[in-house]
């Protein structure tokens, strides 16, 4: 009886032992699509005079939050950016991320920086003018 209960106690504890050999690998965030309701040309998103709001949609998959960042247009202004917002996943299916951005600036010629966070980062970049 006594050897029939240490080889179950010993069958247990190698069951719950992770196997070697096994790769596991976590799937890398990836940003599928981004847009918004106003007509694109190139990479430039064309917000027409007068307007005050914008909202972006992200697809992304892999992804547990999306933020957004406005920066201004030039070289290394990385460290002049601002958070306008985030979203964050709702449940295991959810790949959609949006934001609404209310702005009020008469004029607009910004980068938009998404971020895709995860187990890693995925980036985009679109940008934005009031014409």
């Amino acid at each position: 009886m006594m050897i029939l209960k240490s080889f179950l106690v010993l069958s247990l504890l190698s069951a719950l032992q992770p196997v070697e050999n096994q790769n596991v690998t976590s799937a890398q965030p990836n940003i599928i699509s981004l847009n918004t309701e106003y007509p694109q040309k190139g990479n430039w998103v064309l917000i027409p005079k007068g307007m005050k709001k914008i909202t972006f949609n992200v697809k992304a998959e892999n992804t547990e939050t999306v933020l957004f960042w406005l920066m201004p247009t030039g070289t290394e202004t990385w460290n002049q950016r601002k958070l306008i917002g985030y979203d964050i996943k709702e449940d295991d299916k959810d790949e959609q991320f949006t934001l609404t951005w209310n702005f009020d600036q008469p004029s607009l010629l910004d980068h938009l920086h998404i971020q895709a966070l995860g187990e890693g980062i995925a980036n985009d970049t679109i940008n934005l003018i009031i014409e």
